[in-house]
């Protein structure tokens, strides 16, 4: 049997494992990717909402000690009114009852909005943590799920990893090149024939070239999928 060949029927079974530990994984590690990346958006989401929250409480308290203030301001005008003896005096004394006011209005005009503004964050951190509780619980769960098969598999995993590394240096780099141009397009580069037809894509062959390919000394590929043809070790077609 040419060696290369044989590397690379070996390089198929290492790979045709790893893709089966793979298959069983399945879309595992994808979505708790995704689920992570959701949780750590939702978060962060959630921390600028607070932020924000605790600005807006902050001002609030600042903005209702500003109408007190103008409250006791307007109050000490008004008792002034009846102590001043000018015209003059009387309308200093009103303008600045009237500043104070307009001043009170904003103020009141702001408070509204921020009370507004606080409601709408505490129902939206509220609905942002149950969010976030949920992306949690669905990421525990698919991690436990993710690490029972892993822990299954990592291990045969690593050691395929390895082997395939080792088995590759013996490969030349124009078959590796054309056998890893296959498994890409196909899933099985290497394929044995069966019942005189290749097993990857069922063609039928002729009865020179099923010859050849049990010779195992040539590297012949299906017509029509572009597979490497080959007799296993044992088998007879």
């Amino acid at each position: 049997m040419n060696n290369m060949l044989k590397y690379l029927i070996d390089l198929q079974e290492i790979d045709r494992q790893l893709f089966e530990i793979n298959e069983k994984k399945g879309s595992l590690p994808e979505q708790v990717e995704k689920l992570e990346s959701q949780a750590a958006s939702v978060k962060s989401e959630l921390e600028n909402k607070r932020t924000d929250l605790e600005k807006d409480q902050k001002e609030l308290v600042t903005v209702k000690g500003g109408l007190m203030d103008a409250e006791v301001k307007v109050k000490k005008y008004q008792d002034q009114l009846y102590l001043v003896n000018t015209n003059r005096e009387y309308d200093a004394l009103t303008n600045e009852i009237e500043a104070v006011k307009a001043e009170a209005a904003q103020m009141e005009e702001r408070q509204l909005i921020l009370e507004t503004d606080i409601e709408t964050l505490e129902e939206t951190i509220a609905t942002s943590e149950n969010q976030s509780a949920a992306f949690i619980s669905e990421l525990d769960a698919n991690r436990e799920e993710l690490k029972e098969k892993s822990d299954l598999t990592d291990t045969r995993q690593a050691q395929l990893e390895k082997d395939r590394i080792e088995l590759v240096k013996n490969v030349s780099e124009r078959y590796l090149r054309k056998y890893n141009r296959i498994l890409k397009a196909r899933r099985r580069a290497v394929v044995p024939i069966e019942r005189s037809a290749c097993t990857g894509c069922h063609k039928q062959l002729n009865p020179q070239t099923i010859y050849e390919i049990q010779q195992m000394n040539a590297f012949i590929e299906c017509e029509n999928c572009g597979r490497i043809l080959v007799v296993l070790p044992g088998d007879k077609d």
